[in-house]
């Protein structure tokens, strides 16, 4: 092994380390109260050491020997000018190597006590990692148990609940109920939710406008409410004077999803004049008039398309046009009144070209014979209509909704029954036919006031010319409704085998 031999043999910072020790040494030395030095060296020495003036290094420079040699002591003196002589540095170096043998005990005793310390600590360490270790096994076995009683307690949750379901299920099938499928597509169920939204207006329109209306009233808003009630009454009659259709509303969305509900199809059999006016003569009337409105009152079928250069306004009851914001609503369908007034009005030439009148001529009187599998309408003794298309000149058209009637399942009222003489003493005094509708529901096929998915043809049949006549006698007009009626039956009976499944057996009845 090499020997060092002076401190530039060494690296920097050992040769840094080794002479701050040394210094250190020196300093005790010469600061023990029993300083084995003579008085003489030992001043010397202080005052090389307290001279502020000289660095670190030369302090140590100072006391190197004087013959120009190596330092004698650890191979650390560099070679310098004497101050100490040769006598005085060699008794510096013994007290050095005395005071250096004095410290080898108690730095022996340092280092036992640290490498217990540091053995003791590595002890220390791996039992707080080995208890906590202990302690994440035991929380990892708590939650373990906690995850076990809670997927049992949701197994068992589970199973309640099916067999709830299977109770409910079986109940039921007891009381007939068939509930709809969870899983359908969203096309049908957007379908639902049109019927859903149309037999509402339907049944409970009017009666919620007029709950809104009479809220505005007692608002802030009565202002308001006032002046639009002052509009309604100026604007009564236009029921009457063909009526104000919005094709904005027509166009809706809603109505082709409704229309795609049941579904609902348009057919025609003859083109039409666009420079004529025409009467339809819609039957049967059914619960609702299910298939004509979505035919009629709505663009779903593309009528404009059916029968090109043609408009048509559907005619209902004129108390609906009384009826606040519900009337816009029917209005903006192109819906007119049933008077004389409302239809000659339609119907002139002079007024109007390509109108197609859509009128319900059983009314709502036929609402009350409309049963599934039956075509049972009111045209015997309902001459009207035919004295109106002969007044007016225009071409009579009769119109077949097949299928119209298998869309609700009211309840048995025949003839004799106090059922329907409830019914009829009702509408001759309101003008409605309360028919007590059985559809089927939104979540369930068994009952409730939507109509059944049933399919609705609207058969448009060939235009019957009418000679115009302003004062037809009684005999003209029974001449005329005679070959109107025939027609009809000729009609249903040249189609019902394209859209009735037991066509032999169904027979038209007129009334």
């Amino acid at each position: 092994m090499d020997i060092i031999t002076s401190t530039e043999d060494l690296c920097p910072d050992s040769k840094t380390i080794q002479e701050n020790i040394l210094f250190d040494i020196i300093k005790e030395v010469c600061g023990d109260q029993n300083c084995v030095l003579s008085p003489k060296l030992a001043g010397k020495v202080r005052r090389i050491i307290a001279d502020s003036d000289l660095s670190h290094y030369s302090s140590l420079h100072k006391l190197s020997t004087a013959d120009e040699s190596t330092s004698t002591l650890l191979g650390l003196m560099h070679k310098t000018d004497a101050e100490l002589t040769f006598d005085e540095q060699a008794e510096l170096n013994q007290a050095i190597i005395n005071k250096i043998q004095n410290k080898i005990p108690i730095l022996a005793s340092d280092l036992d006590k640290l490498k217990q310390n540091i053995g003791s600590g590595k002890k220390t360490r791996k039992n707080e990692i080995k208890d906590l270790q202990e302690s994440l096994d035991d929380k990892l076995n708590t939650l373990k148990e906690q995850e076990n009683e809670k997927v049992e307690l949701m197994v068992e949750w589970l199973n309640h609940r099916l067999q709830e379901v299977s109770s409910f299920s079986n109940n039921s099938t007891t009381l007939g109920i068939e509930w709809a499928p969870l899983h359908l597509p969203l096309a049908r169920r957007l379908q639902t939710l049109a019927a859903t939204t149309w037999i509402c207006l339907i049944l409970f329109g009017e009666a919620f406008c007029i709950f809104i209306y009479v809220q505005f009233l007692y608002s802030s808003y009565w202002w308001l409410a006032l002046l639009y009630g002052a509009w309604l009454l100026n604007d009564l009659d236009v029921c009457n004077r063909g009526g104000r259709i919005v094709e904005w509303v027509r166009n809706w969305s809603l109505w082709r999803y409704y229309r795609d509900y049941f579904p609902i199809n348009l057919v025609k059999t003859a083109e039409l004049d666009t420079s004529k006016n025409y009467l339809f003569a819609c039957f049967p009337h059914g619960v609702v008039c299910s298939g004509a409105f979505g035919a009629f009152a709505t663009n779903a079928l593309d009528f404009y398309k059916v029968f090109p250069g043609m408009t048509c306004n559907m005619i209902t009851l004129g108390g609906h046009f009384r009826v606040p914001l519900f009337r816009e609503l029917v209005l903006a369908l192109g819906s007119c009144a049933s008077s004389q007034e409302s239809l000659l009005y339609l119907l002139d030439k002079n007024k109007n070209q390509g109108k197609c009148v859509v009128l319900f001529v059983g009314g709502a009187a036929e609402a009350l014979d409309s049963h599934p599998g039956e075509y049972k309408v009111i045209l015997s003794r309902r001459k009207g209509f035919v004295r109106v298309a002969m007044k007016s000149g225009a071409p009579l058209v009769p119109v077949f909704s097949f299928g119209e009637t298998d869309v609700y399942r009211p309840l048995n009222n025949s003839e004799d029954s106090l059922l329907r003489k409830f019914q009829d003493k009702v509408r001759q005094i309101t003008g409605i036919s309360p028919v007590f509708p059985i559809g089927r529901g939104v979540f369930q096929y068994s009952f409730g006031v939507l109509p059944l998915r049933s399919p609705i043809t609207t058969v448009v049949g060939v235009p019957m010319e009418i000679e115009k006549n302003l004062d037809p006698t009684s005999e003209e007009v029974d001449a005329v409704h005679a070959e109107f009626t025939r027609r009809l039956i000729d009609l249903f009976e040249s189609e019902k085998s394209k859209y009735l499944t037991d066509h032999k057996n169904t027979h038209l009845v007129i009334t």
